[in-house]
């Protein structure tokens, strides 16, 4: 602890979470307004879905090139622009209430989303102590359900105040405000940036290359794909399958989602501060997916006739494994870096997880709809985050990356 407390990371740690969750937060935006905003812009509700597929696409190729983004700018440089970017996403969706132009707003917070991963993780890598990185990633991932708690916080009653573009232009001031305070740190932080590094595509495939060319990287990559599938298939029907198909209310659904996202910040700085030490990271994920199975198998068997202990008792199961265990992904793509190139091995791994959370919410749609309700759906997302947690403990027992 001497020694982490000795580094920069006192002051690295905060900054990254900061930016995280202000990122995530201008991220979740849609999802919180789209009641009120789906009627102004002409479409159903139920469009979120492919405002939520753009803006994650749209991350997933920007995370690909931030590698040569962060040498040439710096760290600190290029989340400034990611805020910008974010911000400027709201403030177009406030001030041009149409579907086209919401579209447009997502490709500007996707662009601002990819790099934010790839960012903390190189920062994070250069400033903190090698057995405490498991724990800071894990840290600085907690900004993720933070971003979400604070737009689901901030946005309802500026929304009551006022209405949805008023409550999204309201929003946009904190990224701009925050990124204009970062400008004092750039100095200490970005000094090792490289003005005259180039930016071209080179820099897109080397990210997937630096990934599937090493078997650790890309076993934990399609691990990662597994993990974001099941977790957003979580997420995103979670409510719909305690209301809508089991009549409870949406209070109580709601609650049950609070839970899982609560449960996640506390999980995620737990698994950081044992992993690495008390236990290697790849056991720690193969475990959590065992976890995640069990956890999903349980909820499959849901009635509403369940006390409400016993369905809170699962949500913080679902919660601490399914929404725990991005940190711990991000910190192993930065250790199994080859040369160094943290940047690229963590934006290629991160395309990957973007592409599960892409991928999960419609197909697990499909499984219900097509595929015998969401028992059989639930039973399939276990399956695979079975499969995937004993792939990643086989590795740690046989393979060579621990």
């Amino acid at each position: 602890m001497w020694a982490l407390l000795r580094s920069r990371v006192g002051v690295v740690l905060p900054t990254m979470v900061v930016i995280q969750a202000f990122g995530t937060m201008c991220s979740f935006a849609g999802a919180v307004v789209v009641v009120r905003a789906a009627e102004p812009l002409g479409v159903e509700p139920t469009r979120i879905g492919v405002y939520t597929a753009v803006l994650y696409v749209i991350a997933m190729l920007s995370g690909l090139a931030s590698g040569g983004l962060l040498v040439r700018f710096g760290v600190i440089r290029t989340c400034q622009g990611c805020l910008l970017a974010a911000a400027l996403g709201l403030l177009l969706a406030a001030v041009a209430p149409a579907w086209p132009v919401a579209l447009l707003a997502a490709v500007l917070i996707g662009s601002a989303m990819g790099p934010l991963n790839p960012a903390g993780s190189l920062i994070l890598a250069r400033h903190a102590p090698p057995v405490w990185l498991p724990f800071v990633f894990s840290v600085k991932q907690t900004g993720t359900p933070i971003g979400g708690m604070l737009a689901g916080l901030l946005l309802p009653p500026l929304m009551a105040l006022y209405d949805w573009r008023l409550a999204l232009a309201a929003l946009a001031v904190i990224p701009l405000v925050t990124l204009l305070g970062l400008q004092g740190l750039r100095p200490g932080l970005d000094e090792d940036r490289d003005p005259a590094r180039r930016l071209d595509l080179d820099g897109v495939r080397d990210a997937l290359r630096v990934v599937l060319t090493s078997r650790p990287l890309a076993i934990l990559a399609a691990a990662g794909l597994v993990y974001t599938f099941v977790q957003m298939a979580i997420l995103s029907f979670m409510v719909i399958f305690l209301s809508a198909e089991n009549g409870l209310s949406t209070a109580f659904a709601g609650g049950v989602f609070a839970i899982i996202h609560g449960s996640a910040v506390p999980a995620r700085v737990f698994w950081g501060a044992i992993a690495g030490r008390l236990v290697t990271s790849w056991v720690l994920l193969g475990a959590i997916g065992l976890m995640m199975a069990a956890g999903i198998l349980a909820m499959s068997f849901f009635t509403p006739d369940w006390p409400f202990w016993a369905t809170a008792a699962v949500a913080v199961v679902l919660g601490a494994s399914t929404n725990g265990v991005l940190g711990l992904l991000l910190v192993e793509f930065a250790r199994l870096a080859p040369g160094g190139r943290i940047g690229e091995a963590t934006g290629g791994g991160q395309f990957f997880l973007f592409f599960g959370i892409v991928t999960g919410p419609p197909l697990f749609a499909l499984v219900v709809e097509q595929g015998g309700g969401y028992t059989n759906a639930f039973h399939m997302i276990a399956g695979l985050a079975l499969l995937a947690g004993l792939a990643l403990l086989a590795t740690a027992r046989f393979g060579r990356v621990v």
